[in-house]
């Protein structure tokens, strides 16, 4: 029985986890041209480098301003 519950408490603890990451569907938009992608990278949030200038989603730009300042 005590098994099973252990069972039981890692599944739920995996779920909540996997379900409650941020999946970004904004447009992308130009956050700067000298951004440290590093910080991007370690907090999850995706991006593309046009032209020597970094773009990001629209709806991450809030997490990206705390994370990269």
């Amino acid at each position: 029985m005590k098994v099973l519950m252990r069972y039981f408490t890692l599944i739920t603890i995996l779920t909540i986890i996997c379900g409650c990451q941020k999946n970004y569907s904004g447009e992308y938009v130009q956050w700067g041209e000298t951004v440290d992608t590093k910080k991007l990278k370690e907090n999850d949030i995706p991006y593309e480098i046009k032209d020597n200038k970094v773009f990001i989603p629209e709806d991450a730009t809030k997490k990206a301003t705390f994370c990269c300042t």
